[in-house]
């Protein structure tokens, strides 16, 4: 009866054995595809025709629509958007302050920050116009700053610059280096179209800003 007992025991603990052997096998053999089939600089998931909505308390604040989003995992987490994004923020009542285009964009989730890239344009609720080549969203402190070459298309004038720090709303922004003050006619809106900055301005519109070396948005 004892050696029945025994000989019991030690069935069990092979069979413990085995079991165990095999979920350790089977994970191991679970984390080396998954080692195998992550790769950084390919996408794994690749979505079209997306609209994301971003919210805050239950709140829409932004609304991302783009063609093409291919989405990457790995230590440099991302969001690639390579056919450019159309961004609408909206205020507390849902109206639309302000909007956000480009022909590319990326977005990072360790750093939290979206950069767009390619014939981006900002435009506010007063109608104020932002042209760059990139344009970097920092989706925690709520601002958007560049500096690369700005134009800036306000009050029936234009402005450039070498840089340019806002919030997201494009509300209260500021120009750094600001070489340019052109009068334009509010009602020809083929200004809009032309090259975001003049490598070969005059003198005389740089002379404009001599005294200082950022123009602030009096609102």
């Amino acid at each position: 009866m004892k050696k029945q007992i025994f000989l019991k025991n030690i069935y069990k603990s092979i069979v413990l054995i085995l079991v165990g052997t095999m979920l350790f096998s089977c994970e191991n053999n679970l984390a080396t595809i998954a080692s195998i089939n992550v790769d950084e600089n390919s996408p794994i998931e690749t979505s079209y025709d997306v609209e994301m909505q971003y919210t805050d308390s239950g709140i829409v604040t932004m609304v991302m629509l783009s063609s093409l989003v291919n989405r990457y995992v790995g230590e440099n987490e991302h969001l690639e958007m390579p056919e450019g994004i159309n961004l609408k923020f909206f205020d507390t009542v849902g109206v639309v302050k302000s909007t956000l285009v480009s022909d590319y964009a990326i977005s990072y989730a360790k750093t939290n920050t979206m950069i767009a890239e390619n014939n981006v344009i900002a435009t506010n609720s007063r109608g104020q116009k932002l042209f760059t080549e990139q344009l970097t969203w920092n989706k925690e402190k709520h601002t958007i700053y560049t500096n690369k070459k700005v134009k800036v298309v306000t009050d029936g004038k234009i402005l450039f610059g070498d840089g340019l720090t806002s919030d997201e709303s494009f509300d209260n922004w500021e120009i750094t280096n600001p070489t340019g003050d052109i009068e334009v006619d509010e009602g020809d809106d083929s200004s809009s179209d032309e090259e975001y900055y003049d490598d070969n301005e005059s003198d005389d519109e740089s002379d404009l800003f001599d005294e200082s070396d950022t123009y602030q948005d009096g609102n």
